[in-house]
C-alpha cells in the first residue's frame, strides 16, 4: 500500500510543482511556455526524459520490470533524439553529440548487463 502511495506522490507532485508555477506567470510568460510546449522536439527532449524516468522509479518502486524497462528505454531514445537534434540545430558540435550519443549507448548497456546479472 506504501508502495502506491509513493508513486502517486512522484506522479502528482510534479505536476502539481509545474500547475503552481504556471499560475504564477504572466500572460506573455504564460504565452511564451504554451508555445515551447506546443514543439515537437520539446515533447521529444524534456517530455520523455520526465514520463521516463516517472515509469523507471514507478517500475522500481512497485517491483514491476517491465514499467522499469519501458522507462529506461523511453529515457535513452529521448537522450538520443536530444543528442542528434542539438547537432543538427547546431547547438553543439559533432564531436560533443557523438560522444552524448556514445555515453548513451554505454549506459543502455550498463543497464542491460545489471538486468542480467540481478
Amino acid at each position: 500500500m506504501i508502495q502506491v502511495l509513493f508513486v502517486i506522490l512522484i506522479w502528482v507532485i510534479p505536476i502539481i510543482l509545474v500547475t503552481n508555477a504556471y499560475f504564477k506567470m504572466d500572460k506573455e510568460e504564460r504565452q511564451e511556455f504554451k508555445n515551447e510546449f506546443k514543439q515537437p522536439l520539446a515533447l521529444f527532449g524534456v517530455g520523455l526524459i520526465i514520463i521516463g524516468l516517472l515509469l523507471a522509479f514507478s517500475g522500481i518502486i512497485l517491483t514491476i520490470e517491465w514499467i522499469q524497462h519501458i522507462g529506461a528505454i523511453i529515457v535513452f531514445i529521448s537522450w538520443l533524439t536530444t543528442s542528434i537534434v542539438n547537432w543538427k540545430k547546431g547547438k553543439t558540435d559533432f564531436i560533443k553529440s557523438a560522444v552524448l550519443i556514445f555515453l548513451g549507448v554505454l549506459g543502455i548497456a550498463a543497464y542491460g548487463l545489471m538486468i542480467t546479472y540481478i
